[in-house]
């Protein structure tokens, strides 16, 4: 399998700009769909002082690592972007296969396929494209316009010594200050695209970090990593739970005996080891604490994938990383019982099983972002995302609203309430459904796709 190489930051705005006027396509994205927002309808969303112009985006994951998938998220209508995690270890002999999106979704344990500096410069470079499309005007959108609110997270992992390193500090550091490299791609590109050559561009690329640990990270280091990264960098901090931290009863319940993947065996070691939830409450309550000292916000994401037993000859590992559908069920359930015991407003974002069909009711939970990367592997790829965002408004029309903070509230039944409030009060609802909706059971989700003849080597 070849490994992954960025092309040069002028080949890609040359594509960019001739393609779309020759063919109305962007890396064969086709321009229907593109999204360009809604008339009178308000889907921006406020995160970390900033704005975006939609509450959606791509979890971390291999799509998020090159310069134009980057671009081609934002075309979807991302426009809160969760980079690939990056890690010390960056020159990993990464398995082949490494991801099976037959239904329901597995992975193996890896990282970036890119080199530390390599990673800097793709989302340096994709940060320059979403300036030129701006600037160009390319999509008859006014440079003005907030259509381009676009916000980057980071994503670190995986230990504190990884991340206290001083490679993955320097990368930290180099994303939050960008000036000299910009500058320097900037000034390299040819006399064509001389134009581009004196484009103002925000140095400041990402102002937080999604963090990742190891399954079996002790709480205590996963807040010294909290801790480092708010004081050291001065970043905006949310921690990604794992679906564990409900135990093992529970999720095998869920799992195996409600929704029915009873051919899915879990790993028990992996529970014992996992922060429990008692464990993550004090912890959050602690740094909530911490943050309000420091200026800063930290926040929770759920979830990582579910660690379970490999039973199957696609993958050589002996464990392999549940996503998809039966994701949604267990991620929702998790989420809610932790918001509802740690009774904090604190910000928390979501990845499980999202896509066209539950997006607008995992916002309406008052989550942001929304991220999904399984579904985004499957056929249609970012071309999926458009029809997140027409669904979203389906909804809203349904309920006479207007902007997000309308659609939260409205969707709970009571405009009394909070957004803080609602959104509780809807994720409790969404709970209530899940144990009769058949979407994410086993039976829903046996099919796979036609073999097309090809084997991967």
């Amino acid at each position: 399998m070849p490994h992954l190489r960025g092309a040069p930051l002028s080949a890609l705005i040359r594509q960019m700009l001739s393609e779309y006027k020759k063919h109305s396509t962007i890396f064969n994205y086709p321009d229907l769909k593109i999204f360009r927002g809604y008339e009178s309808y308000d889907f921006s969303v406020d995160l970390y002082g900033n704005k975006a112009f939609t509450p959606l985006g791509p979890a971390a994951g291999p799509h998020t690592q090159l310069a134009q998938n980057i671009l081609l998220s934002f075309l979807g209508g991302s426009r809160i972007i969760e980079l690939k995690t990056i890690q010390v270890l960056d020159n990993l002999n990464i398995p082949r296969p490494c991801i099976d999106m037959r239904n329901i979704g597995f992975n193996v344990e890896w990282s970036q396929e890119l080199r530390l500096e390599q990673s800097l410069h793709e989302y340096i470079k994709a940060w320059l494209l979403l300036n030129i499309l701006r600037e160009s005007e390319l999509l008859g959108i006014d440079k003005e316009s907030p259509f381009y609110n676009t916000i980057f997270d980071i994503s670190v992992g995986y230990d504190l010594k990884g991340i206290s390193s001083e490679p993955v500090a320097q990368w930290i550091e180099g994303i939050k200050h960008a000036k000299i490299i910009i500058e320097e791609l900037l000034e390299e590109l040819p006399k064509d695209l001389n134009r581009f050559k004196t484009l103002k561009v925000d140095p400041v690329i990402s102002q937080s970090i999604t963090l990742s640990t190891f399954h079996g990270c002790s709480p205590d280091e996963i807040e010294d990593i909290v801790r480092h990264l708010i004081t050291r960098h001065e970043m905006h901090v949310v921690v990604k739970m794992n679906p564990t931290l409900l135990g093992y009863d529970f999720i095998q319940d869920l799992l195996i005996n409600q929704l029915g993947y009873r051919h899915l065996q879990l790993d028990e070691e992996a529970f014992d080891n996992d922060l429990n939830l008692d464990e993550a409450l004090a912890m959050m309550r602690r740094l909530h604490s911490f943050v309000l000292q420091k200026g800063k916000t930290v926040g929770v994401k759920f979830t990582n994938t579910l660690v379970v037993k490999n039973n199957e000859n696609i993958f050589r590992e002996p464990v392999r990383y549940l996503s998809g559908p039966p994701l949604y069920a267990l991620a929702m359930h998790t989420m809610h019982v932790f918001r509802e015991k740690l009774n904090l407003p604190i910000p928390v974002s979501y990845s499980g099983g999202i896509n066209k069909d539950n997006f607008s009711e995992a916002l309406s939970c008052n989550m942001v972002p929304i991220t999904t990367c399984s579904d985004l592997l499957k056929k249609g790829g970012y071309t999926k995302l458009f029809s997140y965002l027409h669904n979203l408004k389906k909804a809203m029309d349904g309920l006479s609203a207007r902007t997000i903070k309308e659609f939260i509230i409205f969707s709970a039944g009571d405009p009394s309430y909070s957004i803080w409030q609602a959104g509780r009060r809807n994720s409790a609802k969404i709970l209530d459904n899940l144990k009769r909706a058949s979407a994410y059971s086993y039976k829903a989700n046996t099919a796979v796709p036609k073999k097309i003849g090809s084997q991967l080597e």
